[in-house]
């Protein structure tokens, strides 16, 4: 019980050591883009809820929420070599153009961070980046970690691509 108090201290400490999450243009990761048929608003609300049916995701919660700020607990599932991992990560919000998150603890990982970036583009469509950094801290070489990372990018992306459309189909059709 006295965690909660702890990790919600450490979400102000974080806010104020981490003006902002987003990742400089040498950034070592693995990047992906998809374009999308939906304008930004559609796009982003499914980026947010592909959370909730991401297999590689046991669960995904908010803990807590400050303006453009958020503070969630995601447990992966099901990773290869690792097993199950429970991450903390605050999470930075610039609405309709970018999410950006760094991880503040795990149970499993040294270090995690990205952004889910969004670029409106020609005739109501969006394009969609995803860029992301995984250290393990296991003496794995980060070419295979990237990998690994390069297939769950293009699978997430991919999942947020067809749940975006679907509901531009829907809503045109509502017209």
């Amino acid at each position: 019980m006295k965690k909660i108090p702890l990790l919600l201290a450490l979400v102000g400490i974080t806010s104020l050591a981490l003006p902002s999450l987003s990742q400089p243009a040498d950034w070592p990761g693995v990047t992906g883009q998809i374009e999308i048929c939906a304008p930004p608003e559609v796009v982003w609300q499914a980026v947010h809820q592909q959370r909730s049916t991401d297999p590689d995701l046991a669960y995904s919660k908010v803990l807590q929420q400050k303006g453009n700020r958020v503070l969630l607990e995601q447990k992966y599932n099901a990773l290869p070599v690792i097993g199950e991992a429970t991450c903390l990560l605050v999470q930075e919000e610039t609405p309709l153009k970018r999410i950006d998150y760094k991880l503040v603890r795990s149970d499993k990982f040294k270090d995690m961070s990205g952004s889910w970036i969004l670029q409106p583009a020609a005739n109501g469509k969006t394009t969609l980046e995803l860029k992301s950094l995984l250290d393990t801290g296991l003496p794995y070489s980060q070419v295979i970690i990237n990998a690994l990372l390069h297939d769950k990018i293009t699978k997430r992306l991919a999942r947020v691509k067809a749940m975006a459309e679907s509901t531009a189909i829907a809503k045109s059709s509502e017209l």
